[in-house]
């Protein structure tokens, strides 16, 4: 049978084992709150150097349109000075003799293989500007995970790497067919295409997206970039029909002025009916 001594020191063994379980909780507590706190301050380190290299790389674009739009400029002033001469060479031409013909058949296939160039580098420098300013913005119903995956191709999109990023929107709508993104990672597809010179390819996937989504905010664009692409495949009537479309937008839709002039340029190198 115990005695009292024992069952004091029992006791008090006891007391100390509790005391040290108490001692212990607050610190596994503090661990925890601790570590919480590191994460955070990595996380916003993180944050911090996306913005900076998001700025680094808005700024090196930025340079690069800069440059673009100067060296368009530069060819611009060129063609306006061989204008003006081809102008002068015809004003002298007065015999109406086949010699005359041939000159004036002749400057007239100079004076349009120049406004086709001119007409060609306008449009290299709206997609490089057009480049520069995408972006894509959505609702909150677009889920956490749809949203990351999508950013994760649209900046391998940003950065010109086009093999990468045609692959990940396809993926995209693979894995998202019912995505709020899901036609812009469509459009993105066609256009790559495009940028790359698959014209073909990008009319075919314009094409699609117009019988896709009907509703699409890419609609009016994706007529006006399948027109340009029927237009290097050689189907003009194809590209006729798309500006003639665009044409009856609002008055003060960029795309209709586009559509417009790019409806006459194309009109007025048809051959007249015999």
């Amino acid at each position: 049978m115990p005695t009292f001594k024992s069952i004091t020191v029992t006791l008090l063994i006891c007391s100390f084992l509790f005391s040290c379980t108490q001692s212990q909780l607050p610190r596994q507590e503090n661990i925890k709150i601790l570590i919480l706190e590191q994460r955070i301050v990595a996380l916003e380190q993180e944050k911090l150097k996306s913005l900076a290299d998001l700025r680094a790389e808005t700024s090196r674009l930025l340079k690069k349109v800069r440059k673009e739009i100067e060296n368009f400029r530069r060819s611009q002033r060129f063609f306006i000075a061989e204008l003006d001469s081809l102008k002068k060479d015809a004003s002298v031409i007065t015999d109406d003799n086949e010699k005359v013909q041939h000159a004036v058949r002749k400057n007239s296939i100079r004076i349009r293989q120049l406004l086709k160039r001119t007409g060609d580098q306008i449009l290299a420098l709206e997609e490089l500007q057009k480049f520069f300013k995408s972006s894509i913005n959505t609702s909150t119903s677009v889920s956490l995970k749809e949203r990351s995956t999508f950013d994760k191709v649209f900046r391998q999109y940003k950065k010109k790497n086009f093999k990468v990023a045609l692959v990940g929107f396809k993926n995209f709508r693979k894995n998202f067919p019912d995505s709020e993104l899901a036609d812009d990672a469509m459009f993105f597809v066609a256009y790559i295409y495009f940028l790359t010179g698959q014209y073909n390819a990008s009319s075919l996937r314009f094409f699609e997206l117009l019988e896709q989504y009907p509703d699409s905010k890419h609609v009016n664009d994706s007529k006006w970039w399948l027109g340009i692409s029927l237009e290097r495949t050689g189907d003009i009537n194809g590209a006729l029909d798309l500006f003639r479309e665009l044409s009856t937008l609002e008055d003060q839709n960029p795309l209709r002025i586009k559509a417009v002039i790019r409806l006459e340029e194309l009109e007025s190198n048809i051959p007249a009916k015999q």
